[in-house]
């Protein structure tokens, strides 16, 4: 089983639970990772990409705390880097 920094299970959100969880589409999702404002999702099989939801938390946090754009992409770089580094 995976973990992530904090030594617990690593939770994935597939692309279905991020648009209920979000509400918004497949498209709108996909663009806010090519803009930077979403990480990109991990390949966990042949056929399944998902996301880490402790990484989706930050960026909600950071939202919820008043972070604008270039501060979210900052961010997000920061958690695509650690992600290389766990590896």
């Amino acid at each position: 089983m995976q973990t992530h920094p904090n030594k617990q299970p690593i939770v994935w959100l597939r692309l279905s639970d991020l648009i209920q969880q979000r509400r918004r589409g497949r498209s709108s999702l996909y663009r806010d990772v090519a803009q930077g404002l979403l990480p990109p999702p991990v390949r966990v099989a042949a056929n399944t990409s998902a996301w880490p939801a402790h990484e989706l938390g930050e960026i909600d946090k950071a939202r919820l705390a008043g972070a604008d754009d270039e501060a979210i992409r900052a961010l997000v770089a920061n958690l695509v880097a650690a992600r290389k580094v766990a590896a």
